[in-house]
């Protein structure tokens, strides 16, 4: 299936060229936002700058949602307008809200931001929340911002992290050994529990999102018994000795791919941004897959498969032509004249049955109708069929296309025979 991972990059890294050219369902950029131009049609970009402030300081300021968008979106409203190939753009970066009232404020906020965003051209991500972030519980309270979201056609962002495995904490991965959740986890795969608890059950699970940062986390808790704090990079010994994998980078590649196969399940979910592409130093090119194997197998991969364009759901539910084939198959139609008995349908499956498969009948219109490449109709004592129109005739006229072939036997012995010889 078409991939669902996409880069998050820091700055320009080698390889960064060439997995944008292979076609990743998102990049977010931090900085370096002009190579934005560069994404193909099937790839979605975001944008987001860094804020000397927070979201909590604006509140615990006294400011209201209005007065806090009107100052963030004034303060980058630069950076927006010298990139207009960046139509998404993120807001505040991890937000910590602890009450549904600051949960409230918050979604007002990113009502306003995007409401000030659409005057200038451009579109939301929201939320943006930590992995394993909000409590559950407080999501009620920002519904209303994801009810506007569909006015605005904004998507909602979540990180996801784990660790020392990107599975850890989902399904059967956890620190009771009794537990189970399923095809959920409490930090990735998390926005499973949200949609399912909150977002579908209000008529919002068509709502889009991106994993606007995804990967390997030391920061994450808990871990199982024994297990290091390690980005990919510092792993290798404990999953050598734990998993007897001794090649971190495809071990950690073949993770991002379990991830993507996850993704793939959910229609809503548009991609995930693999923390990260290119670093400054420090603490963040222990993230780095640049210049790395795992970058050189991510771009193989999203060669092989690459993502469908995202296209903002409208709401309204797309009628499918009825009677379509699930699959093009040959289709032969054995179509008995109205007068024939059961011991004419048994000579057709006991001389084409077990080789042949052929379809039985006595309806002329369900011999010629479906959308197949081959129609075969083997039409048995076509004489015996009422009206002025002849079988012939009647296909051409009414299910052109229809190979037909017409077969005369006196008895259902004969019939068998002449079957037989097909």
């Amino acid at each position: 299936m078409p991939t669902k991972l996409g880069a998050h990059v820091l700055r320009t890294v080698a390889e960064i060229g060439d997995y944008i050219a292979a076609g990743p369902a998102v990049v977010k950029f931090v900085g370096e936002w002009g190579m934005g131009v560069n994404l193909r049609d099937n790839t979605l970009g975001i944008g987001r700058k860094h804020s000397s402030y927070d979201a909590q300081l604006q509140r615990n300021s006294g400011k209201t949602p209005l007065e806090a968008a009107q100052q963030f979106v004034g303060d980058q409203k630069s950076t927006y307008l010298s990139n207009p190939h960046l139509k998404y753009w993120e807001g505040h970066n991890e937000p910590v809200w602890n009450t549904r009232e600051e949960m409230g404020w918050y979604a007002q906020f990113e009502i306003e931001r995007m409401k000030l965003m659409a005057d200038l051209g451009f579109k939301c991500v929201l939320g943006n929340f930590a992995t394993g972030s909000p409590d559950l519980a407080l999501w009620p309270a920002f519904l209303p911002a994801l009810e506007a979201a569909r006015e605005y056609q904004a998507i909602l962002g979540l990180h996801e992290y784990s660790c020392p495995w990107m599975w850890w904490m989902t399904g059967k991965y956890q620190l009771d050994p009794n537990a189970d959740e399923g095809d959920e986890g409490w930090t990735t795969l998390r926005y499973r529990k949200v949609y399912r608890q909150h977002l579908i059950p209000n008529g919002l699970g068509d709502v889009p999102l991106v994993i606007t940062e995804c990967g390997i986390d030391p920061l994450v808790n808990p871990k199982p018994p024994g297990a290091p704090a390690g980005t990919w990079k510092h792993l290798g010994r404990f999953w050598a000795e734990h998993d007897n994998e001794p090649d971190k980078a495809d071990y950690y590649f073949r993770q991002l791919v379990w991830y993507d196969k996850e993704l793939q399940k959910d229609d809503f979910v548009v991609g995930a941004t693999v923390f990260t592409w290119g670093s400054f130093g420090g603490t963040w090119s222990d993230f780095d897959v640049g210049g790395t194997p795992v970058a050189t197998k991510l771009v193989a991969y999203t060669r092989e498969d690459p993502a469908e364009p995202f296209v903002y759901p409208t709401g309204e539910e797309e009628e499918m032509p009825r009677g379509l084939p699930r699959v093009q198959y040959e289709r032969t139609y054995v179509l008995l004249p109205p007068n024939a008995d059961a011991a004419w349908a048994r000579a057709v499956v006991e001389s084409t049955w077990d080789k042949k498969h052929y379809t039985i009948g006595s309806s002329a219109d369900d011999a010629g109708i479906g959308d197949l490449n081959v129609r075969r109709v083997i039409a048995v004592n076509q004489h015996e069929w009422p009206g002025t129109l002849s079988l012939a005739d009647f296909y051409a006229q009414h299910y052109p296309g229809v190979e037909y072939k017409p077969i005369t036997a006196a008895t259902p012995e004969e019939l068998k025979r002449k079957l037989a010889a097909e």
